[in-house]
């Protein structure tokens, strides 16, 4: 049994799926992504919306046809505002903190590989000796420089991830305090006036004039649009 729910806390999510079990193919073609971090299948943008009813009834008709059994547990509660907004802060910070611990690591993994190219490149014969070719030293002399090379390599990459996990940390630790930095929220506001006034244009003005854009039906245009209606 196959259970897909949705709350507006969670989004959408499918339960009682299993590795191997034929529904990722079937998921994926219908948009769903796979949350390591929740080890369940989960609809991208579902989370504090409400539910996308074509897509779940989409999904299950799909996993239907291929035979699996499914269900359907759909919470149309919406939380507040405020609870939201909480939300996403702990997560943001739980983020932040989880890309923090990663830099840690990167950082002590790139000092240890320096470690090792440092006591690899000690192999090496000092004053840049060369190589004795023919002599006994020769293929241990070649294994030496070798090890150096890839050992060193190896630092090179662990010191890039870790300069790249320390940015990602940097700029996550930032983005709660963008998102409401007063310009950004007074962005948002005059977006949502925007698309509060074109939704009233519609409403009070149903007429798009190429020329003039929307405005209010003539009482011709307004006798011929019921009667339209009335014929269909």
């Amino acid at each position: 049994m196959l259970t897909i729910t949705h709350t507006h806390e969670a989004g959408t999510l499918i339960l009682g799926t299993r590795k191997g079990d034929g529904t990722a193919p079937i998921l994926k073609g219908e948009g769903w992504r796979w949350g390591r971090s929740i080890t369940a299948w989960y609809v991208p943008l579902s989370r504090d919306r409400l539910p996308k009813d074509h897509l779940i009834t989409a999904t299950a008709a799909a996993l239907e046809a291929a035979g699996f059994e499914v269900a359907l547990q759909i919470d149309r509660t919406t939380r507040s505002t405020a609870e939201v907004e909480a939300a996403k802060a702990e997560r943001q910070d739980a983020r932040v903190a989880a890309l923090e611990a990663k830099a840690d690591r990167k950082h002590d993994a790139a000092a240890q590989a320096w470690e090792r190219a440092d006591r690899a490149a000690e192999k090496i014969p000092p004053g840049g000796e060369p190589i004795k070719v023919g002599h006994h030293s020769e293929q241990r002399h070649r294994n030496a420089i070798d090890q150096a090379h890839a050992a060193m390599g190896r630092a090179v990459v662990a010191d890039a991830d870790a300069a790249e996990a320390t940015r990602r940390a940097e700029a996550a630790s930032h983005t709660t305090g963008a998102r409401y930095a007063p310009v950004t929220v007074a962005n948002r506001i005059d977006k949502l006036a925007r698309d509060i006034r074109r939704v009233e244009r519609r409403i009070t003005e149903p007429y798009y004039d190429r020329e003039h854009g929307y405005r209010p039906l003539t009482a011709e245009e307004e006798a011929r649009t019921t009667c339209n209606r009335a014929t269909r």
